[in-house]
């Protein structure tokens, strides 16, 4: 399958172009630019100017704050068929947070200018916009809640179990999910690795989180016990 071809697809199934008819979305694919990242390489920094926009064609990347000390915040995680950056080409405010290849990744930009040429053609997307920014806000809520309402242990194990779920990852009829560094989870769940380790090894002790060599298994009532 050809790259452009490939990008047609996404935007067929995207949140924005869905609903434009294909000699449309032919149309539109023809004003993206396709951008190569390497993992660990920088899409943008934070404070950056917003002049375009990005689909994720291939890979994954995670959006993540920084403090002066060099501790990360990941606050997304985002691959194949999700938007990067849709926010700042509305309101050109810089961006908002650092994005970071994970692995090898492959996506198209869509400059300002084409974008507003877009919705000014097909006024319907202006709605696809508004769904897409809710979907970020719930998702923003969703990790404030966790922040400011559950323990250390409490956040571990609702990322775990989200994370299993959106990879609808299970042995048995438990959630499975493979190891990460103390540090990652520790990035992921805004807590310090610190913090994490011990929190980790209450969990393995009480049983709500079994070590398995390369995995953790947790089971589906986990959340409840450990945050009723």
């Amino acid at each position: 399958m050809g790259e452009r071809q490939r990008l047609l697809d996404f935007l067929k199934n995207s949140v924005l172009f869905k609903n434009l008819p294909e000699r449309e979305l032919r149309k539109i694919s023809l004003m993206f630019e396709t951008v190569d990242l390497r993992a660990g390489e920088v899409l943008f920094y934070e404070k950056d100017q917003s002049n375009e926009m990005f689909i994720i064609l291939k890979g994954k990347v995670k959006a993540s704050l920084f403090d002066d000390q060099g501790n990360e915040l990941v606050l997304a995680e985002l691959g194949p068929g999700e938007l990067i950056g849709e926010m700042g080409i509305i309101d050109q405010l810089p961006r908002s947070a650092t994005v970071i290849a994970e692995e090898d990744t492959k996506l198209a930009s869509l400059s300002r200018q084409a974008f507003l040429k877009i919705i000014k053609e097909n006024p319907d997307i202006a709605f696809n916009v508004i769904k897409a920014l809710v979907e970020r806000l719930r998702r923003t809520d969703d990790m404030v809640e966790a922040l400011a309402f559950r323990s250390v242990e409490g956040r571990i194990v609702k990322y775990l179990i989200d994370l299993a779920r959106e990879r609808n990852s299970k042995e048995g009829d438990k959630f499975k999910v493979r190891k990460m560094t103390h540090r990652e989870l520790a990035s992921r769940i805004g807590s310090s690795r610190e913090a994490v380790t011990k929190a980790l090894k209450a969990l393995v002790f009480k049983g709500v989180i079994e070590d398995r060599g390369n995995f953790w298994l947790i089971s589906p009532e986990a959340q409840e016990e450990i945050d009723p």
